[in-house]
Parts: C-alpha cells; structure tokens; sequence
C-alpha cells in the first residue's frame, strides 16, 4: 500500500492552481520524470521535485502521495507498492505544469532551486580486484541515489586497470560520493587516475585505512544509510523505495555534507570510492597505480 501521510497544516489546499499554469490530462505513460522533459518544464529549469513542489507545495513524498490520491485521483501503486502512479483513469487526472513565457517567481519552486543543487550523489558498490606481480584490475558495481531529487539514482560500473607491484586478490563493500554529474550519462567515459594501496588479510585494511578520512567528512550521509541498514547496491535502492522519507533524510544530510566540503555543483566530475572497514575479504599486498574508467545509467524508483 502506498507511504501515505496528510499533511498538516496543509501546504496548499485541495483547489490550489499554480500561478502561470496550465492543465495537463494524465496517461499511463507519465511519470514526474517523463513530465520533467517535457520542453515547457525545462524551459521554466525544473525537476521533479521542483514539478511536484510546483503542485502541491511540498517535497515530502508522503504527502505528495495524499495529494496525488485526494486532488489527482490517483488510485494503482507503482510496482514496488509504496507510492502511486499516473494512469489515464484518474479522475480528474489533472496535474499543473509551467506555461512556457517568463521565468516563474522563485517561490513557486523554493525552497530548493536549481541553483541550490549540489549535483551529488551518494551509494553503495561491490568491488573485486586481483593483483599478479605488476597488472592487476579491480571491478566496481554500485547503486548511488541523487542528492537532490527523491525517486532519481543511477546503476554505476566501473573498471580499475592497476599497475604496480603486488599479488592477491581481494574484494569488499565501499561508499561512493559522486561530484559535479547533474545525469549519469557525464560519468559514461569520464577517466580518473589515483595512487592506491591495498594490504588485505581478511578484512581490506588498505581501502579501510584510505577511506577514514573521507568517512568523517561523509559521516551524515553514512548515518542515514546506516539508520536505513542496508548493505549493498540492491538493498539500499530497495530501502530508499520502500520509504520514501528515507531519501528526504538522504538528502537534508547531502546539503549539510555540501557546505562543509565546500562543493562547487559546477565542477568536474569526481568520484570518490571508500571501502566500509570491516565488510571486505581476500588476501592480497599490492601497491598501484590505478585508472578509472566509468559507466552510468538511470536507475528510477518507481
């Protein structure tokens, strides 16, 4: 059934219309993202979020789930079952979109603006490398949840090419803290190239050892995936599905993370892969050069 909570007070009332809107009929096939693409939207430079914010005053998904369900007439849950979906039997079916002309007033997309994003995203991969004398490759595969809209994530695939001395091979569970990507697609052939060590005899003390620092400047994000108690890539995007609210935490902890690093959105892409101590194996000593190559693609939850 869907996370469903009525706000109160409420934000905007049941008969509210968005100034400098028109109606838009719902179908089957629309979602907050397809909706976002459309011209008119992104001429007015709004997500998701910013669309829902424009309809109803709030962000919370929740409450955007009782507007949808007592002022669209939502009644069929998305696939996983916590929130409703778009169908063309809605009644009245009618959600509100920017009408192309002037730029609209920033009050009808605060609190968060597009120039407020932070253009982050934070998640959980598994990661297996092997080293034989002076070449190795480690193997990366995760789930990242964007940091500024709910429902939005990416499915992340990288390859490390290693060169330097060293045998084994390890693996493990690290964090990942992705900078600058406003859509996955920035990361498809972005390369970064790092110095690494590896010391690993059961648990994957060199990537533990690398990550602290990071760990402590990341530690409110941490938190919230902690509270959520998920483990990897599958179980944090399940999580995050399941409550919504949860991504809303996610992403209070991302603008407080973005302010003490002092991120510019604007920047080049970086991507910052940390082992969590304790939840990696193998046994392998190696010391390397390693190069990054990076994939990525939308991952929704529904």
């Amino acid at each position: 059934m869907p996370i469903i909570r009525e706000p109160k007070p409420l934000p905007s009332e049941l008969t509210y219309v968005p100034a400098g809107s028109t109606p838009h009929q719902v179908t089957n096939d629309d979602n907050w993202w397809v909706l976002a693409e459309r011209p008119e939207v992104k001429t007015a430079g709004m997500t998701a979020s910013d669309l829902c914010y424009f309809n109803f005053k709030t962000r919370n998904p929740s409450e955007i789930n009782w507007y949808l369900r007592n002022k669209v007439g939502c009644r069929r849950a998305t696939r996983d079952g916590k929130n409703y979906r778009f169908t063309k039997g809605d009644r009245p079916g009618v959600v509100y979109l920017p009408r192309i002309g002037p730029p609209l007033p920033v009050s009808e997309i605060a609190p968060k603006t597009t120039g407020d994003r932070s253009n982050a995203w934070f998640g959980i991969a598994g990661n297996a490398g092997t080293q034989f004398v002076i070449v190795g490759i480690d193997t990366v595969e995760g789930y990242a949840a964007s940091l500024d809209d709910f429902g939005k994530g990416m499915m992340l695939h990288a390859t490390i090419n290693r060169v330097g001395p060293g045998w084994g091979a390890s693996g493990g569970v690290n964090f990942i803290y992705v900078t600058g990507v406003s859509t996955p697609h920035q990361l498809n052939g972005h390369q970064q190239g790092e110095g690494d060590f590896n010391l690993s005899l059961g648990p994957n003390w060199g990537k533990a050892a690398k990550g602290a620092a990071n760990i402590k400047k990341l530690q409110p994000l941490i938190d919230v995936v902690k509270k959520i108690g998920a483990k990897t890539p599958s179980s944090l995007k399940k999580a995050l599905g399941n409550d919504p609210d949860r991504w809303v935490e996610l992403i209070e902890a991302g603008r407080s993370v973005k302010e003490y690093l002092g991120i510019d959105p604007k920047g080049e892409p970086n991507v910052f892969i940390f082992g969590v101590p304790f939840a990696s194996a193998g046994v392998e000593a190696s010391w390397f050069y390693g190069l990054s190559n990076f994939e990525a693609v939308w991952d929704f939850t529904e």
